[in-house]
C-alpha cells in the first residue's frame, strides 16, 4: 500500500481524545461545559472570531445537554449539493471525506468526557436550489445519496455515542408550503432589493453568477445579457428570502433546545446576523467542501488534506499527480490527486 492510501485509510478511524492532566485540572476547576466550549471554539477549528453571544449560547446549550443527560446536538448548515464545475458533480468527493474527518476531530473531546456523546447533522438546504440555482432535483438526490453512503463508510468505526445524520428539509417540514411562502413573499422582497444602493447589490451578488447552472433544470442558455442579469438578481433575492422563511418553519430545529448551529464560509459574510460559529472545511481550508474539490498536499514531512476552489484547481491542475485509491467503493474515490510541495495561491 502506498503512503497516500495508508494515510487516507487512517483517516477513516476515529482518533480517541486522550485527556491530559491539564485537561482534567481545567474540567475540575472550570466545569465540563466550559471545557467542552473551549475545545469546540478553539482557533484550529474556526475561521472567524467567536462573538460573546455565540460563546454564551454554546456554553448554555452544552450545559443543558449535560444537565439533561442528552447528546450534544451539532448542526452543520450547508448547501446540500456538489458544484457543477467539479468533475465529481453531482456526487461527493474527497472534499466531503476530508470534512467528515475534520468534524470527527471536532467532536472527539466531547465524546471523551460526555457519555451521551454527540449527534451531528449535516443539514442540507437543497430544497430551494432548483429555484435559486436551477439545479435538477435528480442531481440533488444523487448528492444526498452519495453523502449518506460516505457517512456509512465512516460509521463502521464510530463509537456507540456518536451519530452522524444527513438531514434534508423535506424530512422535517412541508416543503411545498415552504416554497409557496417564498413565492408569496417574493414581490415584496424584490421591491426592497430594488431600493438598495448599487454598491450594496454588487457586494451581495459577487457569488451568484458562479452558482447558477444555466443548462440545468431549465434551459437558460438562450437568455440575453439583460435577462441573465435579471435571473442572477432573482436568484439572490430568493436565496436571502429562503433563509428568512426557512427559519420561520424550522427555527426550533436550528437553535431550539440544546441545538448548536455551525456554518462554513457563509459565516464570514454580513448575512450571519446571529454570529453562528464559523468553521473551516479542514484545518487548512476555508473553501466550502460542497463547492470545492479535495486534493492531498504532500509537504514531504507531512500530508495535508485540502479543499480547493475552481480557480485554485485550475491553477494547480498541471502539477497534480493522480494516485489510485481503493479504500472506498464509491464513484469519485477510485483515485486521489496529489500536489507535491506546499500550496501557495495568488
Amino acid at each position: 500500500m502506498d503512503k497516500y492510501s495508508k494515510f487516507l485509510e487512517e483517516q477513516l478511524k476515529l482518533k480517541k481524545y486522550t485527556l491530559l492532566p491539564d485537561d482534567e485540572k481545567k474540567i475540575k476547576n472550570q466545569g465540563k461545559a466550559e471545557w467542552i466550549t473551549g475545545k469546540i471554539t478553539a482557533k484550529k477549528f474556526r475561521k472567524a472570531s467567536v462573538k460573546e453571544n455565540t460563546r454564551k449560547d454554546i456554553l448554555e446549550k452544552i450545559q443543558k445537554s449535560i444537565d439533561d443527560n442528552k447528546p450534544v446536538y451539532l448542526i452543520v448548515a450547508f448547501g446540500g449539493y456538489k458544484h457543477f464545475w467539479n468533475p465529481s458533480y453531482p456526487e461527493v468527493d474527497w472534499a466531503e471525506f476530508f470534512n467528515l474527518r475534520f468534524m470527527l476531530d471536532f467532536v472527539a473531546p466531547i465524546l471523551a468526557v460526555h457519555r451521551p456523546g454527540v449527534i451531528l447533522d449535516y443539514e442540507s438546504e437543497d430544497v430551494i436550489l432548483p429555484m435559486i440555482d436551477n439545479f435538477p432535483e435528480e442531481a440533488l438526490d444523487k448528492y444526498a445519496k452519495s453523502f449518506k453512503k460516505l457517512i456509512g463508510v465512516f460509521a463502521k468505526n464510530f463509537p456507540d455515542n456518536l451519530k452522524i445524520n444527513y438531514v434534508r428539509s423535506q424530512d422535517q417540514c412541508d416543503t411545498e408550503k415552504l416554497l409557496q411562502e417564498v413565492r408569496k413573499r417574493f414581490p415584496e422582497a424584490k421591491k426592497n432589493w430594488q431600493k438598495l444602493p448599487k454598491e450594496e447589490k454588487e457586494y451581495r451578488l459577487h457569488r451568484s453568477p458562479k452558482c447558477i447552472l444555466w443548462d440545468g433544470k431549465e434551459d437558460l442558455t438562450g437568455l440575453n445579457e439583460k435577462e441573465r442579469q435579471e435571473r442572477i438578481e432573482k436568484s439572490k433575492i430568493i436565496n436571502e428570502l429562503y433563509y428568512e422563511v426557512d427559519f420561520d418553519f424550522r427555527g426550533d430545529y436550528f437553535v431550539g433546545d440544546n441545538h448548536i448551529p455551525l456554518v462554513l464560509s457563509w459565516g464570514l459574510c454580513n448575512e450571519n446576523f446571529d454570529n453562528w460559529l464559523t468553521l473551516g472545511s479542514t484545518y487548512a481550508s476555508t473553501v466550502d467542501f460542497w463547492s470545492g474539490r479535495g486534493v492531498l498536499e504532500d509537504r514531504g514531512d507531512k500530508i495535508v488534506m485540502r479543499v480547493v476552489s475552481q480557480n485554485q484547481y485550475k491553477e494547480i491542475f498541471g502539477s497534480l499527480k493522480e494516485i489510485d485509491s481503493n479504500i472506498i467503493s464509491l464513484g469519485n474515490f477510485k483515485n486521489i490527486e496529489v500536489y507535491k510541495g506546499k500550496l501557495r495561491f495568488n
